[in-house]
């Protein structure tokens, strides 16, 4: 049993590079789009305000697994590009279901932002940063749902070699492998995280 999933595991860890192209694709669309939502939400210029705080509480409110079977169904898999046909792979289309939230994430705390910039309030930036690592973390977890619209990613694989072996304990165990590797993620990035901020502090002590 733990001798095929290590044998495998050079094939669970490809799946897994797909969660994270998911992941940090969606973050990064998701970012800048809110961020410029949150802007003109900052500026209250009327008429705008109003559109972007619509558009934010439509991108914050709208389920992303539902999300994820409106773009596995409703946009192409192929399309026709100067006479060539090119296939659009299912992690797209997940990518685009995940930046949603992400959008209605980043307007809100974009929001925040700039109005505690002009404020003069004090760590506007390192509250914005940690509010974006934890929601990144969320991300990365809910990127194992695009499985459900076969997208090749670690959860996709690991069924497939689950339905190599009708062990039920052998299911258990690889589940238990493949949310390791969520929570190990987790970890990593929040201490990394965590040292980047101390590092930062004590250089802006000792500039001081």
């Amino acid at each position: 049993m733990l001798e095929t999933l290590i044998e495998r595991t050079p094939y669970l860890a490809g799946g897994f590079a797909t969660n994270l192209l998911i992941s940090a694709l969606s973050m990064a669309l998701g970012t800048g789009l809110g961020a410029l939502l949150g802007l003109v939400r900052a500026n209250r210029t009327r008429g705008l305000t109003r559109a972007a705080g619509m558009a934010t509480n439509v991108c914050r409110n709208v389920p992303s697994f539902v999300l994820l079977f409106y773009m596995a169904f409703m946009l192409p898999s192929e399309i026709d590009w100067a006479g060539r046909i090119i296939a659009v792979p299912v992690w797209i289309k997940a990518t685009l279901a995940l930046t949603f939230p992400v959008v209605g994430f980043a307007s809100d705390q974009s929001l925040g932002y700039f109005t505690q910039v002009r404020a003069g309030i004090a760590g506007a930036r390192e509250t914005f940063a940690i509010a974006w690592i934890q929601y990144f973390l969320i991300i990365i977890m809910a990127s194992a749902t695009a499985s459900v619209i076969g997208a090749d990613e670690i959860v996709g694989r690991a069924n497939t070699i689950i339905a190599q072996n009708d062990s039920a304990s052998f299911l258990l165990v690889t589940y238990l492998y493949v949310s390791a590797w969520f929570l190990m993620t987790g970890l990593a990035v929040s201490n990394l995280s965590l040292w980047l901020f101390r590092s930062g502090g004590s250089r802006a002590r000792a500039i001081r």
